[in-house]
């Protein structure tokens, strides 16, 4: 069985999914690592997290109180002024603890570059042979590179859509989707709907090419 780890980040979190996302990461073994507001999150869902790290600027003290109460719970607490914005400090804990699949929640939201930011640490993941998905109670959002085999019974999202993250993605191939491609040449900036809002059209449907990297996003609508 995989590792794995469950980010809580400081962006939207949604509360039904948060409890479901802890649970299957628990029962497979895995650890809870909350970033500076997230830990809000897992507070108001009576979570324990692992560990905590970040500069804590968006948590109350009373919630700040409650978990330092537990010398069991792993504290990491940088300044303001740092390198990394917290869920890269998150990222960095599972790292150490060789998880080998990585969910991040709240990584999405009204701050765009942070979006953006953790949308560039698939990539990190990707480097490192590790797993990673970004969710949201609309979207899951992972990168990925020459073959992707997507099954319905696996896909939580009806829509799926292919992005580059390279300048170039050469000969992109669909099979087994609603709007199949056959040799197609992706180029960052360019026809950027081609391959927006696909959708599954039999059980098992195959992305893959031969150069680059896709970020690969499911959405609800």
């Amino acid at each position: 069985m995989k590792k794995q780890a469950l980010i809580v980040a400081g962006g939207e979190v949604e509360a039904c999914q948060l409890a479901e996302q802890a649970r299957q990461v628990r029962a497979a073994g895995g650890i809870l690592i909350a970033a500076d507001r997230g830990l809000e999150a897992l507070r108001e869902q009576n979570l324990r997290p692992d560990a905590a790290v970040g500069d804590f600027d968006s948590v109350s003290e009373e919630t700040l109180a409650f978990y330092t109460a537990d010398a069991g719970i792993r504290f990491e607490r940088h300044r303001p002024e740092k390198n990394e914005s917290d869920t890269e400090l998150a990222f960095s804990i599972a790292r150490e603890a060789g998880v080998s699949e990585v969910r991040i929640l709240g990584a999405t939201g009204t701050r765009l570059d942070h979006v953006l930011a953790n949308v560039h640490l698939l990539k990190e993941a990707f480097d490192l042979g590790m797993e990673c998905c970004l969710l949201d109670r609309h979207n899951r959002i992972r990168l990925a590179a020459g073959r992707t085999v997507f099954r319905r019974t696996e896909c939580p999202y009806p829509y799926i859509s292919f992005v580059p993250l390279t300048m170039e993605v050469t000969h992109l191939r669909l099979t087994g989707f609603k709007y199949p491609l056959s040799d197609h040449h992706m180029v960052l900036g360019v026809e950027c709907g081609h391959c927006i809002s696909n959708e599954l059209a039999a059980e098992e449907a195959v992305m893959e090419f031969a150069e680059g990297l896709v970020l690969a996003i499911e959405s609800s609508d």
